[in-house]
């Protein structure tokens, strides 16, 4: 395994355990992302936003259908998945419970310097995860 398929695994297996401490850990304090729902900045941003997912879903699962690294960056095609269990909240406010199952795809764009992701690009359907959760009409 490379060092960013190391830092990848160690980040998702971290999500999936419900970690955040560890799911954080392999970023940069400093670490820019962004979201459908628009730029993050710094790690506690960013752990929000996966506090926000893990108090939403707790039973939530990222897997790698596939990945692409080139240099210092790591592409991944994923899926998403949980049971919408507790409340979502985001920029609009907060989304009760539906306790409707849900999945979709997703792609990560991480870039890596000095052993941790300082740049984080996160693409999915926000309409359709949406509309799983019952929210919109599909």
């Amino acid at each position: 395994m490379t060092q960013l398929q190391d830092l990848l695994k160690a980040h998702y297996d971290a999500i999936n355990a419900g970690d955040l401490d560890a799911a954080s850990a392999v970023f940069d304090r400093d670490v820019q992302t962004e979201t459908p729902s628009g730029a993050l900045k710094g790690i506690d941003e960013f752990r929000a936003l996966g506090e926000a997912f893990l108090t939403a879903a707790p039973n939530n699962r990222m897997r790698v259908v596939n990945f692409y690294e080139s240099g210092d960056t790591i592409i991944v095609e994923g899926l998403y998945s949980g049971t919408h269990t507790g409340p979502l909240v985001g920029p609009a406010g907060a989304i009760p419970a539906t306790g409707n199952a849900f999945s979709f795809p997703y792609v990560d764009i991480l870039q890596a310097r000095d052993g941790k992701f300082v740049t984080h690009h996160i693409y999915w359907d926000n309409m359709g995860f949406l509309a799983q959760l019952g929210v919109l009409a599909g």
